[in-house]
């Protein structure tokens, strides 16, 4: 009692030993690290809603489900109901995420069905714009900003120069 030395529990050094790896598997496992919100947030150059930039295809399905529909090419899009992601084509990483539903929606409040004067409002002028027109379908143009692309239509009684799909990928703006 006199010496003032402190000695260490024998037994509470053990159950640390054994609890300790059980901690570093607990910290490394996929429920423990952050997940992706499951909100309807357009975030340029991240994510939208659920799904994020960089996933793999297996986790694009962990997180959707299956995809309703897959189109190989140079890269393969899944689609699901309301999402789709353009996947590189080993399926290691989404490299671009759209949506149609006028759900998701951009801190700034911007949606599909936002017209083009209220986007360019909110962002600004674009850094690039693209048309597309054929005489078979709808003539639209494709506004980019760092990271955010909206598609506009540009004909149509209905259509008002809406905003009919909006994607995020890593890339700044198209160069002129």
């Amino acid at each position: 009692m006199g010496s003032g030395r402190v000695v260490p529990n024998v037994g509470s050094l053990r159950a640390f030993r054994l609890i300790l790896p059980l901690l570093v598997v607990a910290l490394h496992s996929p429920s423990a690290q952050a997940q992706t919100p499951n909100d309807h947030l357009i975030v340029p150059r991240e994510r939208i809603g659920p799904l994020t930039l960089g996933m793999s295809a297996t986790e694009l399905a962990q997180t959707m489900g299956s995809p309703s529909s897959r189109r190989p090419g140079e890269v393969d899009l899944y689609s699901w109901h309301d999402l789709s992601a353009t996947v590189t084509k080993n399926g290691l990483w989404a490299t671009q995420i759209c949506t149609f539903n006028p759900t998701y929606v951009t801190a700034q409040g911007l949606h599909v069905g936002s017209t083009d004067v209220s986007v360019v409002g909110a962002l600004g002028k674009p850094n690039y714009s693209r048309v597309f027109s054929a005489w078979w379908g709808p003539s639209y143009s494709n506004l980019y900003w760092p990271g955010l692309m909206m598609s506009v239509h540009l004909k149509g009684y209905d259509n008002n120069h809406s905003v009919w799909k909006i994607c995020v990928n890593h890339f700044a703006a198209i160069a002129e």
